[in-house]
């Protein structure tokens, strides 16, 4: 129902509409009257009512300046005029001032009532296009959150190019750009007993007051149970330093929470792109963390662990083969006869991990697909206990590793094949450039540029060069042509600067090459 406020100085008028209206059954409340407009003010302030009913001529505060004041205070207030006065100055003042209706005296209970009608299905009307506006807000809003948050978890993960990671940071406000960036990641595991369906670290007011502290820099819920940060700042030393401040601080956590927490710190990177390597090392350490808890040992004893070479283990990966995982493993992961070996296997399992996943990145690999995959390779290395098992977890994850590398090397393959392919059809063309024919490959024209110069072992340009002088070379031997019409024919416009790359190409001026005998091999 709406509430009603009637103000009038003739106390009939205000009594005649008072009585003659059955207000709760038309959907109404009378909740007032009063005089004047000063003695209104007051009132309608505290009733609140969601319609004033007010004369103009008024002593004391008459209805145009009680209705300012009332639209100024409270703008959803609707007012109806009822004026004695057929005055076009009042009629435009108060359509000025916001004055829903205007209405003459006399007017009937009817008349009354219609505009009552009228007005209250403007508020309804009003009141659903807010209801749906602030439901459309939120849920816009909450669409805004769960899209920033995930162009966090795949930033972390590698799971999105930098240029657009870029884009839609700026997009949502992220201030993501920095010298220096360093992931800390922090596990929140229940202890038993516990009921893990009911436990949300983010409502516990220690929690929110630490990251609080840690505003400035990019918090993201990978799930309920893992939190990280990512940490930027103009000097590596100081954020190592502010990753282990905020390692300290969660730890402090732990003996009033009824949970046990992990945390792992990844290495500094000055690249956005590298995000998700130092992410993948944070998470690494973090299950270091993980099993240390699960099976303590002595830390003296870990100084032999990684005395494997890594470098070998960067060779295995670069030039290994399915045929080969397995005497690989064997000397990776090697017996001494010692009970606790197949302990210090473990940290080997996971040096491997963080190897091949700086491998894959490295090899303009999909990081966030290896990662996602890996996953399950953790959970399976937390159940292993013999020494045959993690031999058979690191196979795993090293077929994996050539898995991927060989879908990169095919993907490059095919992008290698269509850019020659391309470029022996066009290379007449003056305009022909690095840019046209990474378009073509459909890729970036930097990582075009490197993945071809890997692959060629010769920059585009070069070998752009080289395949216009050895048709150059075979026009020269097979044809008249004058040496301007062949610069023309193999995309040079300037006669003078052919002459000049042939020279420096093959040794020899065009009149030399096409008079000599033995041809120049290129």
């Amino acid at each position: 129902m709406k509430k009603v406020f009637l103000v009038d100085d003739e106390i009939l008028v205000r009594e005649g509409i008072r009585d003659r209206i059955d207000w709760e059954s038309e959907g109404f409340i009378f909740s007032g009257d009063a005089p004047d407009g000063e003695l209104a003010l007051p009132l309608i302030e505290r009733m609140a009512p969601d319609i004033v009913l007010t004369d103009i001529k008024m002593p004391f505060m008459d209805g145009i300046q009680l209705s300012k004041i009332v639209k100024e205070r409270m703008p959803s207030v609707k007012i109806i005029i009822l004026s004695g006065h057929d005055e076009f100055a009042y009629a435009r003042e108060a359509l000025r001032i916001g004055v829903e209706e205007y209405c003459l005296k006399p007017l009937s209970s009817a008349e009354l009532l219609s505009t009552l009608h009228k007005v209250s299905a403007k508020i309804d009307s009003e009141r659903r296009d807010k209801r749906e506006l602030e439901e459309l807000q939120e849920r816009a809003s909450a669409n805004m959150d769960f899209m920033r948050e995930q162009m966090l978890i795949d930033l972390c993960t590698g799971s999105i190019p930098t240029a657009e990671a870029i884009q839609m940071s700026e997009e949502f406000g992220i201030l993501l750009i920095s010298d220096y960036y360093l992931v800390t990641l922090i596990e929140f595991e229940v202890k038993n007993g516990e009921d893990s369906t009911i436990f949300n670290i983010e409502h516990d007011p220690l929690f929110q007051s630490i990251s609080n502290e840690y505003s400035v820099h990019l918090h993201v819920k990978r799930n309920k149970k893992q939190h990280a940060w990512i940490l930027k700042g103009e000097d590596p030393k100081h954020l190592e330093g502010l990753a282990e401040k905020l390692v300290r601080d969660m730890k402090q956590m732990e003996e009033k929470l009824i949970c046990t927490i992990y945390t792992g710190i990844g290495s500094v990177k000055s690249r956005v792109q590298e995000i998700s390597i130092s992410f993948s090392e944070a998470d690494q350490k973090k299950s270091y963390q993980y099993f240390l808890r699960k099976r303590p040992i002595n830390g003296k004893e870990l100084q032999g662990i990684f005395a494997f070479k890594r470098s070998k283990l960067n060779d295995f990966l670069e030039q290994g083969d399915n045929s080969r995982i397995e005497g690989f493993v064997f000397s990776y992961i090697q017996d001494e006869g010692k009970d606790h070996n197949t302990l210090y296997s473990h940290y080997l399992i996971m040096d491997l991990i963080i190897s091949a996943t700086q491998f894959i990145h490295e090899s303009r690999g999909d990081v966030g697909a290896f990662i996602l995959e890996l996953e399950s390779v953790e959970e399976r290395l937390q159940a292993i206990f013999s020494l045959e098992e993690l031999r058979d977890t690191a196979s795993v994850i090293l077929r994996l590793v050539f898995q991927y590398r060989d879908q990169i090397k095919n993907k490059y393959s095919d992008i290698i094949s269509k850019a020659k392919e391309y470029i022996d059809h066009h290379f007449d063309n003056p305009e022909i450039s690095l840019q046209t024919v990474a378009a073509y490959v459909n890729v970036s024209p930097n990582h075009f540029s490197s993945v071809f110069s890997n692959a060629i072992g010769q920059t585009f340009i070069d070998y752009l060069i080289r395949t216009r002088i050895k048709r150059a070379m075979k026009l020269l031997k097979t044809t008249n042509a004058k040496s301007y019409e062949i610069a023309s024919m193999v995309g040079y416009n300037d006669p003078h600067y052919f002459n000049s790359v042939f020279k420096k190409i093959t040794g020899v001026t065009t009149k030399v090459y096409r008079n000599q005998e033995n041809r120049i091999c290129l």
